[in-house]
């Protein structure tokens, strides 16, 4: 079993309803509504940080990906979605890369 750590935080009256409220809703207790949106809002801040250095050209996609703790597939839908490209690149910097890609690609 997974090691985990308890966590707590306060919230306003209104917002603590609000929160029994969804979880209702979902049909789940409060504690893994709680624990679903911060997990959800840690991998978006880590697709949001490798998207921003793949944006400068500091990382690969295949780097962007690791350094999100996901698929590459994942990170390039993610990387399209929100229209980020990667600086503009010298013709031979295209072709490591896509050499690079292909490799990755090719089944084992």
């Amino acid at each position: 079993m997974k090691k985990s750590r308890l966590i707590s935080t306060r919230l306003e009256e209104k917002d603590a309803k609000i929160l029994e409220e969804i979880a209702q809703e979902e049909n789940i207790d409060k504690a893994t509504l709680i624990r679903k949106w911060i997990l959800s809002k840690i991998t978006e801040h880590k697709l949001e940080k490798a998207a921003e250095k793949y944006q400068k050209g500091l990382i690969s996609i295949e780097e962007g990906a690791k350094m999100a703790n996901t698929t590459i597939w994942k990170f390039m839908e993610y990387i399209r979605e929100k229209n980020i490209w990667p600086p503009i690149q010298t013709k031979e910097e295209l072709e490591k890369e896509l050499k690079h890609t292909k490799k990755l690609l090719e089944p084992k």
